[in-house]
């Protein structure tokens, strides 16, 4: 588990990336099992290590992990979060 609270925390270029929330590490499972990607639901899911041809050698043969991030209402200062509108 991770928290990732932090106002200057990067996560991607894309979209609005910044959002304070936990990470939970799993062994590959149903996301739907999470909710994740529900409307209104605060929890998303994606593979860990993005396997692809694309991906650096050294990953190959890493176990395949999902994570599923849960976004919470504030920031590590207490202050409020944004609300992510679907």
């Amino acid at each position: 588990m991770s928290y990732m609270m932090s106002k200057v925390s990067y996560l991607t270029d894309e979209d609005d990336h910044n959002g304070p929330h936990l990470m939970f590490y799993m062994p590959l499972a149903d996301s739907a099992a999470w909710g994740a990607g529900a409307p209104g639901f605060p929890v998303g899911s994606g593979p860990y290590w993005f396997i692809s041809e694309k991906t650096n050698q050294e990953l190959n043969g890493l176990p395949p992990i999902r994570v599923f991030t849960v976004e919470v209402g504030k920031w590590s200062d207490g202050t409020a979060a944004p609300v992510h509108q679907e």
